[in-house]
Order: C-alpha cells, then sequence, then structure tokens
C-alpha cells in the first residue's frame, strides 16, 4: 500500500496543479472577457449620453465629441479579437448608431445655417434675435412680407418651406414681448394672414 502511495503521490500532486493552473486560467480569461464587456458597456453609456440632444449641442463641442470617438473606437477596435462574436457584433451596432446620430447633426447644422442665411434675407436688420424689441417687432413683419412679396416668384416648395420656418422663428420671439397694443397685434395678424394666404396660392395642386 505504502508502495502505491509512492508511486501515486507525484502522480496525485501533478494532477492537482494542472487542475489548479486550469482553473487559474479559466478565471483569468473570464476576467479579461468581463473587462471587455465592460469596456463595450462603457462606450455605449458614453455614445448614448454624447447622442442626446444633439440641437443643444455647440459645433465646437461636437467636434471633440467626434475626435473622442475617434479615440475610443481605435483603442476598442485593436481588442476586437478578443471579442466573442456577440460582443463584436454588439460593438458595431454601437458604432453603426453613432455615426447615424452623426449624420443627422451634420444635417441639423447643414439646415441651420440655411435657416440663418433665410432670415438674413428676410427680415434683413431684424435676423439677430437680439435686436427685436416691443418697440420694433412689428416693422420686422413689415420687413419679413416685403421681401416674401418681392421674392416668393421664384421659390420651390423648399424656398416656401424656409421662409415658413422664418416666420416660425420671428412668432416665437415675439412671444417674448407679453404686452403689445391691441392694435399692433391686429396689423401683425393680418400680415401672417396674408403670408398664409400667398403661400396656399402658390401651392401646386395635389
Amino acid at each position: 500500500m505504502s508502495r502505491f502511495v509512492q508511486v501515486a503521490w507525484p502522480c496525485l500532486r501533478w494532477g492537482t496543479f494542472i487542475l489548479f493552473v486550469s482553473l487559474l486560467l479559466s478565471a483569468c480569461t473570464a476576467t479579461r472577457e468581463q473587462e471587455i464587456e465592460g469596456d463595450v458597456n462603457e462606450f455605449r453609456s458614453w455614445v448614448n449620453a454624447q447622442t442626446n440632444k444633439l440641437e443643444e449641442r455647440t459645433e465646437e463641442d461636437w467636434q471633440r465629441t467626434k475626435e473622442d470617438f475617434k479615440q475610443r473606437t481605435e483603442e476598442l477596435d485593436r481588442k476586437q479579437e478578443r471579442f466573442s462574436d456577440k460582443l463584436r457584433a454588439d460593438y458595431q451596432q454601437i458604432k453603426a448608431d453613432f455615426e447615424a446620430r452623426e449624420k443627422e447633426r451634420d444635417n441639423l447644422a447643414s439646415n441651420e445655417a440655411e435657416l440663418t442665411k433665410w432670415e438674413r434675407n428676410l427680415l434683413g436688420q431684424y435676423a439677430n434675435g437680439t435686436a427685436l424689441s416691443a418697440a420694433n417687432v412689428e416693422q420686422a413683419y413689415q420687413n419679413f412680407m416685403s421681401n416674401v412679396r418681392a421674392r416668393h416668384k421664384n421659390w420651390d416648395q423648399q424656398g416656401w418651406e424656409m421662409a415658413s420656418a422664418v416666420l416660425e422663428e420671428l412668432n416665437q420671439r415675439k412671444e417674448a414681448f407679453d404686452e403689445l397694443p391691441d392694435e399692433t397685434e391686429v396689423r401683425i395678424k393680418t400680415l401672417q394672414m396674408e403670408f398664409a394666404a400667398l403661400k396656399e396660392s402658390e401651392e401646386p395642386n395635389p
């Protein structure tokens, strides 16, 4: 019996060592997978936070976000060989989501620049909201309609949409003035109705 123990003991010790090493490697592998999954989840949270309320982001702030996105994806791309198939698919979807929101943000910036141009063309000196006051808001509407009458013959559907957006912006700015004289309100309403009638008359029949 003692001879058997002498022969078997080294084997048992070696087997225990192999088992220990296997368990250690498995634990290390599981830990690495958890760390990588944590990196991807953190990236997802960052993307969600950065793409929320895009219309409130300044151009400078958004450019910093795009640079940060590039750095983060470069780092995660280097780890992709250690991703599981599911994690790799999740990561690619997160990147695609950001890129879709990036296009949306670029479109917002383009539309905002176009609207600013139309405001200058139709409102003149009142295009800058800080120049508008209760004393001159009626004049701003008069400027708007004067330019609409002079230019609308050259507009297509998009042109009318832009002019409508300018008027809507002007209407919103007007709401900041609580106590306008009744006669001023009536004259402004008349100009608003003139625009609506002119737009309707120029729109193609369905």
